[in-house]
């Protein structure tokens, strides 16, 4: 991103992940870029306007290869905060309904971080930065749209949390960028200057994310940094992620799809955590201090509105990240998905400069957006689809395929690496339907038995396969 700054001056709505990705891609084309952000000026905490990032989240492998390129250095600034990178393998043990996957590596590796503190790295360096101005405690009331002129400028009026008076800022701009994520207002704002409504897809029921943060006495016996139980729609809606995020600091989270919502009380959260198959939740519990409250965030499922259909589009206005689709979060593609929208908004840029104007931009952009939103998507709703009342019969395929899939993943190590690499999002979802995916997944013996087994050895490990206490190891299958 070394572009000649063409254009006076943008503004981004918005000072997230998606916002401040968007304002480092905007300072290399604008002399001037303002970001407007709602809440007061956050430290490396969650915040009001990021419920969620009270949660464990991910940054899939490609995602933190694109925004390292946005920001060099920022793994090791952040690896030198303890937040340590793992080859995915190695350090994440999954149980699934068959057994522990394996731990042997598969050369894709990850970083574990709390969201609170990626978002403060990166604040630190996109607001150093000579272009940047951010307003905090600034809340956009509407966007000035024009059919003939698209966006004429942002009007906004200082948060009710900020303590401030009710005078309105009016901001003008040659480019505004929504990257207020879920709650944006954008469609309303289109509708009410007579651009229409997007359509919209909604997909799956809401998932109950339950989570607390635990201090946790370093153990050297402890070779593992992430564990995981997944829901599997539609026979196992309980689950949990647990991610060591610091030195001694670890986030426990529960996982409740369909009808089922992990508790928010003390006894409630541990029973919940030992009902799991999955012990190690139960253990960094009992073994941790908690650090805060448990929080609890219905997230609204798989939403996308198809601003990349729509008739008329506002000339110089962007919709970035979760603005435009928000992803089921249990899957870690929503940070990917805008750090991959950012760096097409630079070549669109750049694109644009040469032409001298930024006439089409916007239409452009929403096209391109939507093309990285699809895998994805397909990602994220082929199985939840299961959950809903009335799964269509696709719906059911899918989660039986998905089904077949998890039961072959624990006894297979090519198939393992395939799908690891289809989740850090570096392959697409088509490679699990290939021909050699299929083959794999039909060389288990008798899929339905090992789900009804559903033994819980522990994760082989350079070849071995040491049994838990009490539990059968895996059933062996050829490679």
């Amino acid at each position: 991103m070394t572009g000649t700054r063409w254009w006076d001056s943008a503004i981004v709505l918005g000072g997230g992940f998606a916002g401040l990705l968007s304002a480092r891609v905007l300072s290399s084309h604008f002399r001037q870029v303002t970001i407007v952000e709602q809440d007061s000026e956050p430290g490396a905490e969650s915040r009001p306007g990021v419920p969620q990032s009270a949660h464990p989240h991910a940054l899939t492998t490609r995602g933190a290869s694109q925004v390292e390129e946005f920001f060099p250095g920022l793994r090791s600034e952040l690896l030198a905060e303890g937040c340590p990178v793992i080859d995915f393998a190695e350090g994440v043990r999954i149980l699934f309904p068959t057994g522990w996957t394996s731990r042997e590596p598969v050369d894709v590796d990850v970083q574990l971080m709390p969201r609170p503190l990626l978002e403060h790295a990166i604040r630190r360096r996109v607001t150093a930065l000579d272009a940047v101005t951010v307003h905090y405690g600034l809340r956009v009331d509407r966007l000035q749209l024009d059919r003939e002129r698209g966006v004429t400028a942002v009007v906004a009026r200082p948060h009710k949390t900020a303590g401030a008076g009710d005078e309105e800022t009016v901001l003008q701009a040659d480019l505004v960028v929504d990257a207020t994520g879920r709650g944006s207002r954008l469609p309303r704002w289109l509708a009410e200057a007579g651009f229409g409504q997007p359509a919209t897809r909604v997909t799956g029921k809401k998932t109950t994310h339950t989570s607390r943060l635990y201090t946790v006495p370093p153990d050297s016996a402890r070779d593992w940094c992430a564990s995981y139980e997944p829901t599997i729609a539609p026979v196992s809606p309980r689950g949990g992620v647990l991610l060591r995020i610091g030195t001694d600091q670890w986030i426990v989270g529960m996982l409740g799809a369909a009808d089922e919502a992990p508790p928010t009380d003390e006894e409630g959260f541990r029973a919940y955590a030992r009902e799991l198959r999955n012990p190690d939740f139960a253990t960094i519990i009992e073994e941790g201090v908690p650090l805060g409250p448990i929080r609890r965030t219905r997230a609204t499922g798989n939403r996308w509105y198809r601003y990349d259909r729509m008739r008329h589009w506002p000339t110089r206005l962007i919709a970035l990240g979760d603005s435009i689709c928000i992803f089921n979060p249990v899957y870690g593609q929503g940070m990917t998905v805008a750090a991959l929208q950012a760096a097409l908004l630079d070549t669109l840029l750049t694109r644009h400069a040469e032409r001298g104007n930024l006439d089409r931009l916007g239409r452009a952009f929403q096209r391109g957006a939507a093309a990285l939103v699809r895998s994805p998507w397909m990602v994220s709703t082929s199985t939840d689809r299961a959950w809903e009342d009335n799964p269509t019969l696709s719906s059911r395929m899918a989660a039986g395929l998905f089904g077949a899939l998890t039961a072959r993943l624990p006894h297979h190590a090519g198939l393992y690496r395939r799908f690891v690499r289809t989740m850090q999002m570096l392959d697409p979802p088509t490679s699990l339907i290939a021909p050699l995916a299929l083959a794999q997944i039909a060389s288990l013996p008798s899929v339905s038995r090992h789900l009804a087994t559903c033994t819980c050895a522990e994760p082989r490990r350079n070849g071995q396969a040491p049994a838990s206490p009490g539990r059968n190891n895996a059933p062996s299958a050829s490679g």
